[in-house]
């Protein structure tokens, strides 16, 4: 049998991202039950997101679905029944799309007529799925949410992808200027010279300041290098955990303060890790500079990319056993899958300055911060905010219901 296709019209109006000559977005339905076909089909025929039209094709076996995968490379959203033409027809084309044809990016939404012969909580572990549900709760309303939902997913892992590949390239790092600067930083270290601001971390509903992050920059001849310029720059890892073990005391005594002042609420105190100490040795450094601080967990948050954190795993956990919250840093500039995302339970997500400045400006900005801020909430995380600068982005992220944000704008909002 072969795959017949329905193309429909987008609504005259064009959002910036749409236009008149956009192309259609390519939506497959797998399934092995002809009214199924006939009703999505009619639910979906007026249905268009971000200025584009769906172009709705259809098969109806998961060998099918194979054939036309291959031949048709950006689908961006896949409808798929589990009992097709063996019981876990479904299950196993999603193995086929995530392991052997590489793709992580279509989303795929699993329906079932038959929910006993692949119970939910089974699925959704074990299969890189977007979404499963029973074909008699899906009603014309909820079809179309479900499309929309996917499409907008999509967009924003191709607008990541876009963004990623823009990134620039830093300049190589011979071995001379790695010594030069090693050298520099330890006496930078053992002088003291280091400077660190901290920066509140503002409640946007409220204006309180939930946290402040330190920012610390050594001086060198190359300039002031902040933490994540040194990790690129630096091997010796005994060097990179006196750097760490320094911001550590300096982040515990700013936290006793806030203790001995007083504050309430006391705001956590956020420090960066360059360094990739053991998982032992982790937790023994924050539980010995805490309690010489005389502070607990509560007061401390620790700011790590994805990468350190998947390697960092168990001290991670150990951390957040102690009140330490964690951080995940670089959530938008590189890639994660949404599994991996929920394995490595941050207490935080953090939005790159890159996709918050001039949001309510850019499409493009907007697509990516939004989708991380539902990402947060979906997760049960805090969302913040970097680098928010005017008003008009400060009132974007109210709007989108982002818990946290830091930057100018933020300054008169917190009593700064």
């Amino acid at each position: 049998m072969t795959a017949s296709t329905w193309l429909r019209r987008a609504p005259p109006a064009q959002p910036p991202n749409g236009g008149p000559h956009a192309p259609p977005w390519r939506v497959l339905l797998v399934d092995d039950a002809p009214e199924v076909h006939e009703v999505t089909r009619l639910v979906l025929a007026d249905t268009a997101f971000s200025g584009r039209s769906i172009e709705l094709s259809s098969v109806h076996s998961a060998a099918e679905a194979r054939a036309w995968l291959a031949a048709h490379p950006g689908t961006a959203l896949i409808l798929l029944d589990v009992v097709m033409e063996a019981d876990d027809a479904g299950l196993q084309l999603v193995r086929h799309i995530r392991e052997v044809l590489r793709d992580r990016d279509v989303q795929i939404v699993l329906r079932t007529g038959q929910p006993g012969m692949a119970p939910e909580r089974d699925v959704i572990a074990r299969y890189d799925i977007n979404g499963y549900y029973l074909k008699t709760e899906l009603t014309a309303q909820k079809l179309t949410s479900i499309v929309v939902t996917g499409l907008r997913a999509y967009e924003t892992i191709r607008t990541l992808r876009e963004a990623n590949a823009d990134r620039e390239v830093p300049p190589a790092v011979n071995d001379v200027r790695r010594e030069r600067i090693g050298a520099e930083l330890r006496e930078a270290l053992r002088r003291g010279a280091v400077t660190v601001r901290a920066l509140p971390q503002v409640e946007l509903n409220s204006g309180v300041v939930r946290a402040v992050e330190l920012k610390c920059e050594w001086m060198t001849s190359e300039g002031p290098l902040d933490t994540a310029n040194i990790a690129a720059l630096i091997d010796d890892d005994v060097l990179l955990e006196s750097l760490d073990a320094s911001m550590l005391e300096r982040a515990c005594a700013l936290a006793r303060s806030y203790r001995d002042a007083d504050a309430a609420p006391a705001p956590r105190v956020s420090l960066p890790l360059v360094s990739l100490r053991r998982d032992d040795s982790l937790t023994q450094a924050f539980a010995v500079c805490m309690s010489a601080a005389g502070i607990d967990g509560r007061a401390l948050d620790l700011q790590v990319s994805s990468e350190t954190l998947a390697a960092r795993r168990m001290a991670a956990r150990a951390l957040q056993a102690m009140g330490v919250s964690i951080t995940l840093t670089d959530l938008g500039l590189d890639r994660i899958a949404l599994t991996d995302l929920q394995a490595l339970q941050p207490d935080r997500i953090k939005i790159h300055a890159r996709f918050v400045r001039d949001v309510a400006r850019d499409s493009e900005r907007a697509v990516v911060a939004r989708a991380i801020v539902a990402l947060a909430h979906t997760l049960g995380v805090v969302a913040i905010a970097e680098g928010v600068s005017s008003s008009e982005d400060l009132q974007f992220f109210r709007w989108e219901g982002c818990d946290l944000g830091q930057g100018d704008a933020l300054d008169d909002v917190a009593g700064g």
